[in-house]
This record gives C-alpha cells, structure tokens and sequence, in this order.
C-alpha cells in the first residue's frame, strides 16, 4: 500500500533474534520478497537484538550476524541495505548505486561523510540517490535533540 498508493516515505527495519529470524533462508526469502514487491530503492535496516525484559534467555545478536543478512539483502539486488544498533560503519554507509561510491558514511550516530548535493545525486558521479533530501548542516551527532509535541 505505501509504496503503491502513497508518496510516503518508507523504510523497513528488522530485528534480528538470534535463533528466531536470522537463518540465511528466511533472510533470503524476505529479501527477495522486498526486491520483487518493493523493488530495490526501498532502505532496509537489520538491527541488533540486546536481551532485556522477558527475553534475557536470549543472546545479543553477534555482529556478525548482521553482516551476514546485509550481504544476503545485497546480493538479492536491494541497494541500501544497513546495520544497526552497532558500531559499523560500512554497514552503515550509504553507497551511490551508480558508482559505488559512499555518499554518506555514518558509525552508529555520526554522519562522517556527506556526498550529495542538495537535490540528492552523488557529488561524484550524479546519479540520484533514492529517498528525500535537502540542504545538509552540520550533523547533529549523538547528542539529544529536543522534539515538542503538540496536542490538536
């Protein structure tokens, strides 16, 4: 529905349980399914499951693990596969599908590298880069930023 019927913005973010959802071939199937269904400029993150609550039996998802289904997402074709909840920053980078290059090269909270104009197209090569941009600050790091919500 969203990426059929609406100008939305989405991304899709999986976390992954060691022994729960983290077999090579459920992370096959759904990469392909996200490739066929979605196509391949819809970002998909795989984040790192930390024990807490009624799951402390459960281990931490080895990083390893995390590497393992973004090379699967990758060879299935999708082109901005991430992840999260760990320091990486080749995970976490951004990399223009037309030259290969990072354009925005993160590690966890940090924005290290910004290579995109403000249209969204690589500074190296021009190729558009899939999701909504606009002028680049400066990052705003790790630190906190103050959100106010307002009741209608």
């Amino acid at each position: 529905y969203l990426k059929r019927e609406t100008n939305v913005w989405f991304e899709i973010t999986t976390l992954l349980i060691p022994g729960n959802n983290d077999s090579d071939a459920e992370l096959s199937a759904m990469s392909q399914w996200i490739m066929r269904e979605l196509g391949p400029d819809v970002p998909l993150h795989f984040s790192a499951f930390h024990p807490d609550w009624k799951m402390l039996d459960v281990p931490e998802t080895p990083a390893a693990t995390l590497t393992r289904a973004r090379d699967i997402a990758l060879k299935a074709g999708l082109h901005y596969v991430y992840t999260g909840n760990v320091h990486d920053v080749e995970g976490g980078t951004t990399f223009c599908p037309g030259c290969g290059k990072g354009v925005i090269e993160r590690d966890w909270y940090e924005i290290l590298t910004y290579a995109l104009d403000d249209t969204g197209h690589c500074e190296h090569c021009g190729a558009a880069i899939a999701g909504r941009f606009g002028h680049f600050g400066r990052p705003f790091g790790s630190r906190r930023i103050p959100v106010s919500l307002h009741a209608r």
